[in-house]
């Protein structure tokens, strides 16, 4: 198979897998992250809802803190208390700091022995793509401001769990995955390849499958399914596939350290095309972000 040649990473033959052992890998359906998706994404949550759920974790409260007091958002003054930074920030943005507080312990422990891989890389990448979508969202001209509010709701929720697949690989196959790693970083060949051949499956299908089983939202199970292969996903999840797609992709040209090694990005300028980006602001995006992420606590 050429280098550079696109595949369906979903058309070859489905090995079983046993998801609750899947489940427990990555530490069990994650409750609270779950709920602070939907508030994220519905206009009409309120901050008692908000402060509800993330106090009940003072550990996601603190978190939730530092990230609101970042020079991201560059606040006059330091908030100490999440019904201030709801009054600050509003509702939508504390319900996905609050989001990715709740996933970072878990995105923190993958233990991958590769050139450049760290306990904490996933987590890195992984919040780095949550954060590029707003970028891109913001650069999606064509959208009605309710539109965008959805979408970004739902395409910075895919960027902090559309890798869930590989914490699972990393438990459950390790050191076949870890030759995968190691074999896509040295050959430029997309990680997905060399998962299929060394463990039997991807961390896309895996990850899509899990979240099926945790009965997660439609949208959000094909994202994490096709964000290697997005035009490949059913028609009304094409748009959130290709965004988290792009998102993914220009993170990786920004710096963001990833477990894939794939260098050619063949489904980047079609995934841009259908999301009617200029495929030629790609190095103008690549700073915004770089910009972007240089101001984010991780």
């Amino acid at each position: 198979m050429r280098k550079n040649e696109t595949v369906n990473v979903h058309s070859q033959v489905r090995q079983s897998v046993d998801l609750e052992a899947a489940a427990e890998a990555v530490g069990g359906r994650p409750e609270t992250a779950i709920r602070l998706m939907q508030l994220a994404g519905d206009d009409d949550s309120t901050a008692g809802q908000i402060q509800e759920v993330v106090d009940a974790d003072p550990s996601i409260a603190m978190r939730t803190l530092k990230l609101a007091n970042s020079a991201f958002y560059g606040l006059p003054s330091r908030i100490a208390r999440i019904d201030r930074a709801v009054t600050m920030l509003g509702c939508a943005t504390i319900a996905r700091l609050a989001t990715t507080a709740s996933v970072s312990a878990t995105m923190r422990r993958v233990q991958i022995d590769a050139p450049g891989i760290q306990p904490d890389t996933l987590w890195r990448f992984s919040a780095s793509v949550a954060f590029c979508t707003e970028t891109i969202i913001a650069e999606c001209h064509g959208l009605s401001s309710v539109a965008q509010r959805k979408l970004g709701a739902e395409t910075f929720a895919l960027g902090l769990i559309h890798e869930v697949g590989i914490l699972v690989q990393s438990k459950l196959s390790p050191p076949q995955f870890t030759e995968a790693v190691r074999a896509s970083l040295k050959s430029g060949v997309p990680l997905i390849r060399h998962e299929r051949r060394l463990v039997g499956i991807d961390h896309a299908d895996i990850g899509m499958r899990l979240a099926r089983h945790w009965n997660l939202p439609a949208e959000l199970a094909a994202g994490i399914g096709f964000h290697h292969d997005p035009l490949a996903a059913e028609s009304e999840h094409k748009t959130l596939a290709c965004i988290v797609h792009i998102a993914m992709q220009l993170a990786r040209k920004a710096g963001v350290q990833s477990f894939d090694g794939d260098t050619d990005m063949p489904e980047l300028e079609r995934a841009m095309d259908h999301v009617h980006l200029d495929a030629r602001r790609v190095d103008k995006l690549v700073a915004l972000i770089k910009t972007k992420l240089n101001s984010v606590p991780f």
